[in-house]
C-alpha cells in the first residue's frame, strides 16, 4: 500500500498499513473483484471535513497513482453512493471512474459501489470496476457488495472502538501519573518547610494509607 493509502486509513480508520485490520479489507475487496468478475476494486474512506471521498486501497489494474485521489460525495456512482448509503450500480460519470488504467488506454465501462455504514453513517465506499464493454453489474453483484461493505463497516468499527479505549486507557495513565507527580511534590514541600516536622508528616501518610485501605491504625 502506498503512503498516501496507509495515511487515508490511519486518519479515517484508525488502521495502519501492518494492521491485522488492514490485511482484512484487503481480503473483501480482492474477494469482491474475484467473485464479480470485476478488473479492478478499491476502498475509500470519507473525510467528513472536506466532504469527499478519498481513494485508500485498490487491487487490480488500478496503480498507486489512483491512492489519495478524491471523489465529491454525490458525484458519480462512487459519490451517490456515499451519499445516499445504498448500492449503487452503473456507467462511470465522473473524471477519476472514467480515468484509463490499463495499458491499452480503455476506460472504465461498469461501476459498482457499496458505502460502509456505521449507525446508518456513511464512512466509506467499497467499489469495484469493469473494463468490458460487455459486462454489465447486476443484482447478484450489488447483493454480494452491499455484504461485503457491511463486513469491512464492522472492521472499521471495532478497530474504532479498540482505538478509543486505548486512548483512554493512555488519558488514565497520564492523568494518574501526574496526580502522583503531584503529591511526591507536595510531600517535597512539607518536608523542606519543616525539616523537623518529617515524622509528623510520614505519620499523616501512613494513617491516609490506612484509611485508604479501610483499615485502622
Amino acid at each position: 500500500m502506498s503512503e498516501s493509502g496507509a495515511l487515508a486509513l490511519g486518519t479515517y480508520f484508525a488502521i495502519q498499513s501492518g494492521d491485522a485490520e488492514a490485511a482484512a479489507l484487503r481480503l473483501l475487496v480482492e474477494l469482491g473483484v474475484q467473485i464479480a468478475k470485476a478488473d479492478e476494486g478499491s476502498l475509500l474512506v470519507l473525510d467528513e471535513e472536506r466532504g469527499d471521498l478519498v481513494f485508500a486501497m485498490t487491487v487490480g489494474h488500478a496503480d498507486d497513482g489512483l491512492l489519495g485521489q478524491r471523489v465529491p460525495l454525490g458525484h458519480g456512482v462512487t459519490g451517490l453512493a456515499a451519499a445516499t448509503g445504498e448500492v449503487q450500480l452503473g456507467a462511470p460519470t465522473f473524471d477519476v471512474e472514467e480515468q484509463e488504467r490499463v495499458g491499452d488506454g480503455a476506460k472504465p465501462k461498469s461501476v459498482i459501489a457499496a458505502p460502509l455504514l456505521i449507525e446508518d453513517e456513511t464512512v466509506g465506499v467499497l467499489t469495484a470496476i469493469s473494463f468490458d464493454r460487455d459486462r454489465r453489474f447486476g443484482r447478484d453483484d450489488a447483493s454480494l457488495y452491499g455484504k461485503l461493505a457491511t463486513a469491512a463497516a464492522l472492521i472499521v468499527r471495532q478497530r474504532q472502538r479498540l482505538a478509543a479505549l486505548e486512548k483512554g486507557a493512555r488519558s488514565g495513565g497520564d492523568h494518574r501519573s501526574a496526580t502522583e507527580a503531584r503529591i511526591v511534590s507536595a510531600v517535597g514541600r512539607l518536608s523542606q518547610a519543616r525539616p523537623e516536622n518529617l515524622e509528623a508528616v510520614a505519620s499523616l501518610l501512613e494513617s491516609l494509607g490506612m484509611l485508604a485501605l479501610g483499615k485502622r491504625a
